[in-house]
């Protein structure tokens, strides 16, 4: 009998190992959009295999091809971030699912700026391990909880709202992982606290996600980590819960933006878009948009 194959993924964790060797391939660029001098060392052997491994998705050229367009996220996250740091004066910044993210050690930031990484004790242990002799731009906190645990996760927002009073929140790459009604319950929370400000967060299409899980689907299953969150009305979703988009930013824009439209998956669709209008280019333009969130008036 053969040997049973190797899983790619054991746990949610690993997709962190993943992205984190796509920001390496992009921090060693000679035009890169960001520099991670920790990427690689972070990701380790494991997120080297798991990228080079991983099925291809339609469109998609290779693990450059995955590289570009995490590359144009990062970038628009952490354009994002500073401007709501400065915009609101935060003096705390909850980057919720931080897992190998290093935005602390490579951003410009105030050295009274708290930024808190919450995350699963095992990839914060990781982290802290590799990090050892790193020196960060501002304070760092890293507090090891199950995110979705309710109650262990609105401890953690009754901890930060009692301590600050201007908290900008991060949800990189987090809520696709979550069905519908968690994520709504984190919306919840969050609205409940009066510090928490600004929140940063991205959202695709139940397209963008069906095609995505009809490549991925069976590696991310064996980690527990289908991607289950894809609202039809986007940004939409979370004014029931309080919360208002203040800024949009689609993917696709930000790629022509940045000089990635030629590399990102589906490039020749990113090309084609301008010369179309109306519902569909609305419809592609929406497949997956980078905003942020304030609460809305009561």
């Amino acid at each position: 009998m053969s040997a049973p194959a190797t899983r790619l993924m054991d746990d949610v964790s690993d997709t962190a190992r993943w992205v984190a060797f796509h920001r390496a391939l992009e921090s060693e660029r000679p035009d890169a959009l960001f520099i991670d001098p920790f990427a690689r060392r972070l990701a380790g052997e494991r997120g080297r295999r798991i990228a080079e491994e991983m099925p291809t998705v339609a469109g998609q050229p290779g693990p450059r091809g995955l590289a570009s367009g995490l590359a144009v996220r990062t970038k628009a996250f952490d354009e994002m971030i500073l401007d709501c740091v400065e915009s609101i004066g935060a003096d705390a910044v909850l980057n919720l699912a931080a897992g190998l993210d290093v935005r602390p050690y490579r951003l410009s930031l105030s050295s009274s700026l708290v930024w808190i990484e919450a995350d699963r004790a095992a990839i914060l242990d990781e982290k802290t391990e590799v990090l050892a002799r790193a020196k960060p731009a501002c304070i760092v906190e890293r507090v090891a909880v199950d995110l979705a645990d309710d109650r262990a996760r609105e401890s953690l927002f009754d901890r930060v709202a009692g301590a600050y009073t201007r908290v900008v929140v991060v949800t990189e790459g987090l809520l696709v992982y979550l069905d519908a009604v968690r994520v709504a319950s984190l919306a919840d929370g969050l609205r409940g606290r009066t510090p928490m400000r600004r929140w940063v967060l991205e959202s695709c299409a139940p397209e963008f996600l069906k095609r995505n899980m009809r490549a991925w689907g069976k590696v991310l299953a064996q980690a527990n980590a289908e991607w289950k969150f894809a609202p039809p009305n986007g940004f939409d979703f979370f004014r029931p819960r309080g919360w208002s988009p203040i800024l949009r930013r689609p993917f696709f824009a930000e790629a022509r933006r940045f000089g990635r439209e030629r590399e990102v998956p589906h490039a020749w669709l990113l090309r084609a878009l301008s010369s179309f209008s109306g519902r569909f280019r609305r419809r592609m333009e929406n497949l997956v948009v980078y905003g942020v969130m304030e609460p809305s008036a009561q």
